[in-house]
């Protein structure tokens, strides 16, 4: 059972604990940046390259996101197969690897508002917010990996 003081119950909260405060904090710090001035809007308009860039960058962001819905996936599946001092090794590497890939739209919101920011300041925060709300919908909870051990 996950919960209590059992090594899995800590690495569950211990991976998802670590990986909202990352997918929360990096878009804070972005936000902070773009909000004070420190980084201003480009004033590129998103036409032609510019749009381009703005459609590979939803891309890789739907790709992440598919990604790990995919490999997430895989790795309940076969979950209960591990040996039971690997599954906290798993379940806190899956959860920050996880984290790790959503932050790629962090980064495509700031590059994006460095290019076009002036004009397309919504398609830049909406990359930037994303990452948190990916992290929230797609990554596994406690639940999840309990479900997956009962098979």
């Amino acid at each position: 059972m996950i919960g209590g003081t059992d090594p899995l119950g800590s690495a569950c909260r211990m991976a998802y604990g670590l990986g909202l405060a990352l997918c929360l904090g990096t878009p804070a710090l972005i936000a902070g940046l773009l909000l004070s001035g420190a980084v201003p809007p480009g004033t590129e308009v998103p036409e032609g390259i510019y749009q381009q860039l703005g459609y590979l960058f939803t891309g890789l962001v739907f790709l992440s996101a598919a990604w790990v819905w995919w490999r997430s996936g895989g790795v309940l599946r076969t979950f209960k197969e591990l040996p039971e001092s690997r599954r906290p090794q798993v379940v806190l590497r899956e959860g920050l690897l996880y984290a790790a890939i959503f932050e790629v739209s962090s980064l495509c919101g700031l590059v994006y508002w460095i290019l076009v920011g002036a004009h397309a300041a919504r398609h830049a925060w909406g990359f930037i917010l994303l990452t948190p709300g990916l992290f929230l919908a797609l990554v596994p909870r406690a639940d999840r990996w309990r479900k997956a051990l009962e098979g």
